[in-house]
């Protein structure tokens, strides 16, 4: 079955063009980005680098100004690091403040500290998750602003989650990761 659906897709690829082809297969829940070639094509000498790529085709609109990019290629040779839920907390786990603006500059902080745990550096997160209680627009005010101060004009692939609590009483803010550190730093 593998070897057919290889066929299927090699097959589909072959017809795409070269600067534009994206294909998007689905399964079980999960779904996977196959990029072939976009705007931003990684060339052999990129891929000897063996950095995080972000990517915005042209197929698709340029998110960057909302605080995201639509793709992020991880190096061959590289550590994967997943990071819990960050949020307003001091020390101890305490909310530094009921104030939601106060929680997502504690919670920015708390991702940079577990990030430099494990050797990290902001420009290795290809993916964040971040979960905002009773959201609205206005809150996209000072979250833009904390993903300019964090990552500048390349913020990782993310997705912004409205819910209605989160897993403590009065915590409105909770921002997780998924870093790549590659191998070999220029």
């Amino acid at each position: 079955m593998t070897r057919r659906i290889t066929s299927a897709v090699n097959s589909l690829v072959a017809n795409f063009s070269r600067r534009n082809a994206l294909l998007w297969l689905g399964g079980s829940g999960v779904t996977t980005a196959l990029m072939v070639a976009t705007q931003n094509e990684v060339s052999a000498k990129d891929k000897d680098k063996q950095e995080l790529k972000l990517v915005n085709p042209p197929t698709l609109y340029n998110p960057t100004q909302n605080g995201y990019s639509h793709i992020a290629i991880t190096p061959a040779r590289a550590r994967t690091v997943y990071i819990s839920g960050q949020f307003g907390s001091d020390l101890q786990g305490n909310l530094v403040s009921a104030d939601f603006e106060k929680q997502l500059i504690q919670a920015f902080k708390n991702l940079r500290y577990a990030l430099a745990a494990v050797g990290a550096q902001p420009q290795d997160v290809a993916k964040t998750t971040v979960l905002i209680v009773d959201y609205n627009q206005n809150k996209l005010i000072p979250l833009g602003r904390e993903i300019g101060n964090f990552w500048g004009n390349k913020p990782p692939a993310n997705t912004l989650i409205p819910v209605p609590r989160l897993a403590l009483d009065g915590m409105l803010f909770e921002i997780d990761a998924y870093a790549v550190i590659p191998e070999k730093r220029d």
